[in-house]
């Protein structure tokens, strides 16, 4: 816990409108001292703490900020704590883990933020009244109280998922509005200042980005009423841009990705009778399962990518590994008419012998 005089006692002193001779006048020392003390050069006899705190009327904590230290240091442990519940798709936890720090620290935007992603990851559809108040409760303060950037964006893509789900497109628009234009986002502006190999990492973080985006907005087009053979093309459409970015078949954390994009286009093809395009997409959900079952830790390996690491920072709203999710997939009754097809039961006896147990 860093203990930090310099910076408090500056702004304390220019609050209270005093200059460094006044303050050293009071203390019954020299201005020289004061002036090392809020350069950092030098720290008050521990004597004269009590007359500081009381002339300024703040506790000593404050006055070192130690109040606020400890503060960071107990939401530290909640941040590395909730980051093994979100690798392990432990929501349940992970929701009653910021709960408490909620209780702890209920005006801390931070706390607020992770609290509502929380929430709203595991909602189920249609989302419960309750939870959906409580999650436009916490976005909506987030955005009152809090100028960090990243902590609004997150409050606001609750906000406009959440109200466009509900079917209030005007307010889903109005909080949409709020966010920057795509050309001029912050990844793209980091990549345009930075030179040499950090503008390349960051370069490569834009592309990666915006590919990834450009996939998702592919995937979920078949929300708007397509028919099967227009979904099974914009499901392709996802899948051909990650292949085109991730070249050489190191898909990194993206494996999990691609495996539920398989598993969608299984499910399309199942649906209009297609056997075998069907198995094949099949197929290809297992082998990208088992890629993220054995996923390890590494930098991508494709040219355009290649500064990037990738494992570190992925979590799931599910328990085990992309297996145990695809298993459950392979229920659904669209299958039925494969499942005494030997290929179906291969891609059933693979899933299961690589799902974590759970």
């Amino acid at each position: 816990m860093e203990i930090n005089l310099k910076d408090t006692l500056k702004s304390l002193r220019l609050q209270k409108n005093i200059t460094q001779e006044t303050l050293a006048e009071y203390l019954g020392i020299t201005q020289q001292s004061v002036g090392k003390w809020e350069r950092g050069e030098g720290f008050p006899d521990i004597t004269l703490l009590p007359k500081l705190a009381l002339y300024f009327n703040v506790s000593i904590d404050d006055l070192l900020n130690v109040g606020q230290a400890r503060i960071e240091d107990r939401i530290h442990t909640y941040t590395k704590q909730a980051e093994i519940y979100e690798k392990n798709g432990d929501i349940n936890a992970r929701i009653a883990l910021w709960e408490q720090a909620h209780n702890e620290f209920p005006n801390n935007a931070f706390v607020m933020e992770r609290l509502n992603s929380a929430l709203f990851v595991n909602m189920p559809y249609p989302y419960p009244q309750e939870t959906a108040n409580r999650i436009i409760h916490l976005a909506t303060r987030i955005l009152d109280t809090s100028t960090d950037i990243k902590l609004r964006e997150s409050a606001i893509f609750s906000l406009c998922t959440l109200y466009e789900s509900m079917g209030d497109t005007e307010k889903a628009l109005y909080y949409a509005d709020m966010c920057s234009s795509m050309y001029y986002c912050r990844e793209s502006m980091r990549a345009g200042i930075l030179k040499g190999e950090e503008g390349i990492k960051e370069a490569q973080s834009c592309l990666l980005h915006y590919v990834f985006c450009a996939s998702q907005e592919a995937i979920t087009m078949p929300n708007h009423n397509f028919n099967c053979e227009e979904e099974i093309k914009a499901i392709q459409l996802s899948i051909d841009l990650l292949d085109l970015l991730l070249s050489d078949g190191n898909y990194g954390g993206y494996a999990a990705d691609m495996s539920w994009r398989y598993s969608l286009l299984a499910c399309n093809y199942a649906q209009i009778q297609n056997k075998e395009k069907a198995l094949q997409a099949l197929e290809k959900c297992v082998e990208f399962s088992i890629i993220d079952a054995k996923k390890t830790e590494g930098f991508y390996t494709a040219p355009m990518v290649n500064r990037l690491e990738h494992g570190k920072n992925f979590s799931k709203n599910f328990k085990g590994n992309a297996c145990n999710a695809r298993i459950q997939k392979l229920s659904l009754p669209c299958f039925d008419f494969l499942r005494d097809h030997e290929r179906f039961k291969e891609c059933e006896r693979l899933l299961n012998e690589y799902a974590e147990k759970i």
